[in-house]
């Protein structure tokens, strides 16, 4: 979980309550107990009663389990888009490695992945976006795949940084997309 304070000052938020929210909207129980005792859990979600993250004025009465958030607030504040962008869609179907050269970190858990992530985030910001960067970038790897020339592409980051699926729009046509046959994960 990362904490942007700029984003909890404009908020008027503490991090305890972020961290708070964070668990609620992923149902992460099993943290909140750990991370706090119940009585400081209540008491921090009962600070947010009255904010546009918590729906049920009456929460201060109810278990922390039973707790009403704003799925839309919450994630807003949590930078969630809600239109099932994927990114993992996108990461798996670029190479991870050709030959001794990386394209990509392993996972997207990664701190780099998690980076690269952010970045693909920031540039993608509809899921029609979403699925046109998918599709070109099967082309673009079908294409260098054809040709042999699978050394040359980019690594994944100046793919990203550069949004290079854009000018690779025009082989999605030219050269399609079988599915199953385009997850290329070391060659």
């Amino acid at each position: 979980m990362d904490l942007n304070f700029s984003k909890l000052s404009r908020n008027k938020l503490n991090p305890n309550q972020f961290a708070l929210l964070h668990l609620i909207y992923f149902k992460d129980w099993d943290v909140i107990k750990k991370v706090f005792s119940y009585a400081e859990a209540v008491s921090i979600r009962n600070s947010l009663i009255g904010t546009k993250y918590i729906l049920d004025d009456d929460s201060h009465k109810s278990k922390i389990t039973e707790t009403v958030i704003s799925v839309k607030n919450v994630a807003k504040l949590l930078d969630i888009r809600s239109d099932d962008i994927n990114f993992l869609d996108f990461f798996n179907e670029y190479p991870m490695k050709v030959g001794n050269r990386i394209l990509r970190p392993r996972s997207s858990d990664t701190v780099e992945g998690k980076r690269i992530k952010k970045k693909y985030l920031t540039k993608i910001t509809s899921k029609k976006q979403h699925d046109l960067a998918i599709e070109a970038t099967k082309a673009f790897v079908r294409k260098q795949r054809i040709a042999a020339q699978l050394q040359f592409l980019p690594s994944l980051e100046v793919v990203i940084n550069n949004a290079r699926w854009e000018s690779w729009e025009v082989f999605i046509t030219r050269f399609g997309t079988e599915e199953g046959s385009d997850h290329v994960d070391s060659i």
